[in-house]
């Protein structure tokens, strides 16, 4: 689907009236809460995946950039998930991580997220 010259300048128009919101940069927000319920789950700290010098590097990266950029903090938790890198189609990476054995543990949400493409 391609839009006209004047729906292009209204989907323009109202990006630019948001521009907070459209970023660049990862960011937090204080307008939602969310938790996961695991019950009485024991924590489960599984094991780093063995990795490359080059893969361990690019982590440590990844990592670096992210605490500079406010969106993790370091942890002392009992909890602790591996990481993977993916690479995407343009040959960038993306950072991962590895949940399957605390979703084993994990109580369903009784009120999952809509469907996005439903309230769109």
């Amino acid at each position: 689907m391609t839009l006209g010259r004047m729906q292009r300048q209204q989907i323009q128009e109202l990006c630019t009236s948001y521009v907070p919101t459209f970023s660049a940069t990862p960011g937090l927000t204080e307008q939602a809460y969310h938790s996961i319920d695991t019950d009485n789950a024991h924590p489960i700290r599984a094991q780093p995946y063995r990795v490359s010098s080059q893969a361990k590097t690019a982590i440590e990266r990844e990592i670096q950039d992210m605490l500079q950029m406010g969106v993790i903090r370091p942890s002392h938790s009992a909890w602790a998930s591996p990481v993977v890198l993916v690479p995407k189609p343009d040959g960038e990476i993306r950072f991962c991580m590895v949940y399957r054995k605390l979703n084993a543990v994990t109580h369903p949400d009784n009120y999952p997220m809509p469907r996005t493409d439903e309230l769109l």
